[in-house]
């Protein structure tokens, strides 16, 4: 799917008839709408990783002083997400694999405690919105448009963390969702063919097969499958190509 070019983006979003509309909620919500809104074209990479930020920019887009667009900087640099320089600019912050090890330790502890808490404690609603969050899902894999496909994925775990019934859980687990997004879109789902897709398909069916059956173990078990699953193609992405191909023989 054809992403916006980094700085096309921050732009003009709102439709003509919408402009004035738009531009007095975006004062109303003052630097929320931009934390909002940057937040999620960073996670999504509408603006890539390392790009400078420009604040003046950014002011006008959303009708709004410097004031507000500082401030929804700082909260985004305590994400990570943001990077100030020694000149007071901003840069969105490049992404690193030097923590990938830690992010999938939290996200395997956190993926099985949600989808097994689930299991025990979830209610016809809970299965209902699971049910459909995967139906969603597949829809989207068969569309073959990667926003819609990470968006749906993102909705089934969230579907998941919310039949726990436990606040704390799932708002760190969906918070560790978010962290990976960026990870995901540059080493896993350029990976993304037909085999994965079916495979990550029988992980979702697994999951809400065993949270409506009541089996924590069972979806324990598929929890970790899935993100294992994913961390491989991860690495395989890392793996040696061209210079394994050619001999070095005289």
């Amino acid at each position: 799917m054809k992403r916006p070019q980094d700085g096309q983006d921050i732009g003009n979003r709102v439709g003509n008839g919408d402009a004035a509309t738009g531009t007095a909620r975006r004062r109303e919500r003052g630097f929320a709408a931009v934390y909002e809104e940057m937040r999620e074209d960073i996670l999504t990479l509408r603006i890539e990783p390392g790009s400078a930020i420009d604040e003046v920019g950014l002011a006008a887009r959303f009708g709004l002083s410097r004031t507000p667009v500082r401030e929804a900087l700082l909260m985004l640099s305590r994400e990570a997400l943001v990077q100030f320089l020694p000149s007071r600019s901003a840069i969105v912050a490049p992404h690193s694999m030097g923590n990938a090890h830690e992010y999938f330790d939290t996200l395997a502890l956190l993926s099985r405690a949600v989808t097994r808490l689930a299991a025990e404690v979830r209610g016809e609603g809970d299965i209902a919105r699971i049910a459909a969050a995967r139906a969603q899902y597949e829809a989207a894999v068969a569309g073959n448009e990667t926003d819609a496909v990470v968006a749906a994925d993102l909705a089934f775990h969230r579907a998941i963390a919310e039949a726990s019934g436990n606040g704390f859980l799932a708002n760190f687990y969906s918070l560790t969702l978010d962290y990976g997004r960026r990870m995901l879109l540059l080493y896993y789902y350029p990976h993304f063919d037909a085999a994965e897709r079916a495979a990550r398909g029988a992980d979702h069916r697994a999951m809400a097969g065993a949270i409506a059956a009541g089996d924590g173990p069972a979806a324990e078990a598929a929890a970790s499958r899935h993100v294992m699953a994913e961390l491989r193609i991860i690495q395989r992405g890392f793996e040696p190509d061209a210079g394994l191909r050619f001999s070095l023989d005289p």
